[in-house]
Order: C-alpha cells, then sequence, then structure tokens
C-alpha cells in the first residue's frame, strides 16, 4: 500500500536525494507532495517513491541510497549537464550485464565506487542504469574489465 507524503517527509527524501545527487536533481525528482507517494517496508522505512504512479527510487538496504528507474534517469539527464552522473559509452556495442572498460568512452570524475549512474550514448540517449564498480580515475588506461553493472536497460 502506497500513501501519499506529507511537506516534512517531502523535506526529508530531497535532502538524502541532495546528499546523493544534488538538491536541483531532488527537487526535480520529487516536484510536490501530491505528486508523490512511498511505501513502507515491514520495519516501518521508507521502502519506494513513486511519483505520479510510476516507480521512480527504490532505497537500497545496506547503505541507504536509491537506486534510481529509468524513468528518475530521464529526470536527472533533464536536469544536470553532461556528464554529469552518467557514463558515457560507444553507442554500437549492446550491453548486456555489464558496461566494460573498452566501451566508455567518457565518465563523470566526481561519482565514486557505489554511485548509481545513468548509462547513456555519446548523444545523450539513456541506455540504462546501473551502479558504478571502479573509481573513474582507474578509468585511465584501462583496457578490460567491469566499469558498471547494469541494472535495468532502456526498452528492456
Amino acid at each position: 500500500m502506497r500513501y501519499k507524503v506529507s511537506e516534512q517527509v517531502l523535506h526529508e527524501l530531497r535532502l538524502a536525494l541532495a546528499y546523493q545527487f544534488d538538491y536541483r536533481v531532488a527537487e526535480a525528482l520529487l516536484p510536490t507532495p501530491d505528486r508523490v507517494s512511498i511505501r513502507y517496508s515491514k520495519k516501518g522505512k521508507i521502502k519506494e517513491v513513486w511519483l505520479d504512479d510510476e516507480l521512480l527510487l527504490v532505497r537500497r538496504p545496506n547503505d541507504g541510497f536509491f537506486s534510481i528507474s529509468l524513468r528518475a534517469a530521464q529526470i536527472i539527464i533533464s536536469t544536470s549537464n553532461k556528464p554529469k552522473y552518467r557514463i558515457i559509452v560507444k553507442g554500437d556495442r549492446e550491453l548486456k550485464g555489464s558496461v566494460l572498460a573498452r566501451d566508455v568512452v567518457e565518465v563523470d570524475p566526481d561519482l565514486r565506487p557505489g554511485d548509481e549512474v545513468v548509462i547513456v550514448d555519446v548523444n545523450d540517449n539513456i541506455i540504462g542504469v546501473g551502479r558504478l564498480r571502479v573509481s573513474p580515475i582507474m578509468l585511465i588506461g584501462l583496457e578490460k574489465g567491469e566499469i558498471a553493472r547494469v541494472r535495468k536497460k532502456s526498452g528492456a
């Protein structure tokens, strides 16, 4: 069962998202309380965040950060400049379960391992969403290896 959020809960969610991303992204993801609803876990913690009856975010139990959906990725891309929060890959490769080093064109240098990322092609079209596995600084000279684990592909 989903519940509408109060201004206070919305503010707290925005603060958590501002820490994970930035405040502009947080406000874009959670615009007004009448459009946002949440689902709680059995322990009473926020588990899912919905925007207009579409799943937007899922709280990760191990660290409290949010995993993003493809809809959230669209909002993040529209409110941030390239390459912020992105891994830019060559458009001629099919993504399976991982983004490999040989496919990467550019990565947001401010990302850290474990961060949520939007995987895009060079034209900023969303290919998928996932979680960064290595530090962007490690990409220099790296020719093999997994850079990000893909959780959801666009169109899949």
